[in-house]
């Protein structure tokens, strides 16, 4: 029987993606926004090899893979480029019908690895990552302690397309807090347009115990926008966003006007269907 460290986190649209947890936890966990891996059981480790082989060959064994596979959990690309290889390599010979592989990753990982090595894992069937982006604002970025600035974010994203490897980006609205909430939304916008991601995902921040910035909301140090000042954000990150062809999602549970468009093409629209409710 396959036994997960509990809870893990996917994307939703790996959803029918079988989840492969070759590491456990994150690696970074020092973002203030995240309450995902704060649990003692979620102490950041990976698995061992011969571990990790085992998950694919019951798996595999037992039908559950299909064509795709989720390398979880919070940044699986930090794995050295080896063990990454082994474990795709291995994957590919027990699963013949997989046909994409796909991770969350961070900044820092994706500019260790290069582009060299993002091409061998492209070729193996690497296909997308999912970066938390967060915000555009250097100010923010450092105070949520992201651990990459709007400068590494864009060298990162230029490798990703340099060996094929589709970006799904990650913001979060509210993330500058009230203070910082019109530059945090301006900047985030640039540095989207300055990646050009295939896929972007635009989320409202959500206060959880247990994430760093909930206690500093609770000692009156954060404020978090309200509703009508996410909306308006989410109105300057649309104007600020230029996409050569990409898709722009806001249809999160945690949003307040769900959005699902791609760009170029639908920008005006979405910002019509925002500026109603704004006016209304």
């Amino acid at each position: 029987m396959i036994e997960y460290v509990t809870p893990y986190f996917r994307p939703p649209s790996e959803g029918n993606s079988f989840i492969l947890q070759a590491t456990i936890g994150c690696s970074h966990n020092q973002c203030t926004y995240c309450a995902m891996y704060r649990g003692e059981e979620q102490k950041f480790r990976a698995r061992p090899m011969e571990e990790v082989k085992q998950i694919i060959d019951e798996a595999a064994g037992s039908g559950l893979i299909d064509d795709r596979v989720f390398i979880a959990d919070g940044n699986a690309l930090v794995l050295s480029q080896k063990k990454l290889v082994d474990i795709m390599g291995y994957l590919r010979e027990k699963a013949a019908g997989l046909e994409r592989i796909r991770m969350y990753a961070n900044v820092g990982d994706i500019i260790r690895k290069g582009v060299e090595n993002l091409k061998e894992l492209k070729a193996l069937g690497l296909d997308m990552v999912y970066i938390g982006f967060e915000s555009g604002d250097d100010v923010v970025l450092e105070r949520i302690k992201k651990g990459a600035n709007f400068a590494e974010t864009v060298k990162a994203s230029k490798m990703l397309k340099e060996a094929g490897v589709m970006n799904s980006a990650m913001v979060l609205l509210g993330m500058g807090g009230v203070e910082r909430s019109a530059e945090h939304a301006e900047a985030t916008g640039k540095l989207l347009t300055a990646c050009d991601p295939e896929y972007v995902g635009a989320l409202s921040l959500q206060l959880r115990p247990g994430a760093p910035v909930y206690e500093e909301w609770k000692r009156g140090e954060f404020e978090l926008p309200d509703k009508f000042r996410m909306i308006k954000e989410l109105e300057i990150l649309v104007e600020n966003t230029e996409l050569t062809d990409g898709y722009f999602f806001s249809n999160h549970i945690s949003n307040y006007l769900p959005v699902k468009a791609r760009f170029p093409g639908d920008k005006e629209e979405v910002l019509r269907k925002i500026r109603t409710v704004l006016e209304s």
